[in-house]
């Protein structure tokens, strides 16, 4: 198993978190619903998941042969089927972009992405989440970010998420709706509700 340290930039495009201490439990069932939800994927013989242990307790990093976006939708749809299927993921959070934690590559990469994804009538939000970073600021972050993308800014009904999850000298960097995101808990809820 890599540790954070090991891991080369490229090799993460999504994050799970789980309960503290718990990662062990939320690393094999990870594995288990990717094997049992895209085993056959049109035939095609490749590795589903590798997940990797960082240095943070709960948060887990996840490289798969098989779209982010898609894992999430499949996921979020077994959830809804079958709620206690899954039962130590608790979030799990698309990365479409890895870089270096410098504010220069992460606004780069959040420009890149948001001139492709952000209409010019849409608005968004800067969302900052660190770990094992204390010299860059959030608000630091969010400032230059946002200066960058030229679209509305709405902290509240924005239309697009821009996410950056800092993690020591890591950063991923994504785009997203929030159905974008997977969390059992929140799916779990809007259950009850029904």
């Amino acid at each position: 198993m890599k540790g954070l340290l090991e891991v080369k930039r490229s090799d993460f495009n999504m994050l799970l978190t789980t309960y503290r201490r718990g990662e062990r439990d939320a690393k094999d069932e990870m594995a288990m619903l990717m094997h049992e939800l895209f085993r056959d994927n049109g035939g095609e013989k490749h590795s589903l998941i590798d997940v990797w242990y960082t240095e943070v307790s709960g948060l887990l990093m996840c490289r798969s042969s098989v779209d982010p976006f898609k894992v999430i939708r499949t996921l979020r749809s077994k959830v809804m089927e079958e709620p206690w299927r899954v039962r130590y993921i608790l979030r799990l959070i698309p990365i479409e972009r890895v870089v270096n934690t410098c504010i220069e590559e992460i606004s780069d990469a959040c420009s890149d992405l948001a001139g492709v994804k952000i209409g010019k009538d849409e608005s968004f939000r800067v969302t900052v989440e660190k770990r094992m970073m204390h010299t860059l600021h959030s608000m630091d972050i969010i400032r230059v970010v946002a200066s960058r993308i030229d679209r509305r800014v709405d902290l509240v009904n924005y239309d697009w998420l821009v996410l950056i999850e800092v993690i020591g000298k890591v950063t991923g960097v994504s785009v997203l709706k929030d159905d974008d995101l997977f969390s059992s808990i929140r799916i779990k809820r809007s259950l009850a509700d029904i």
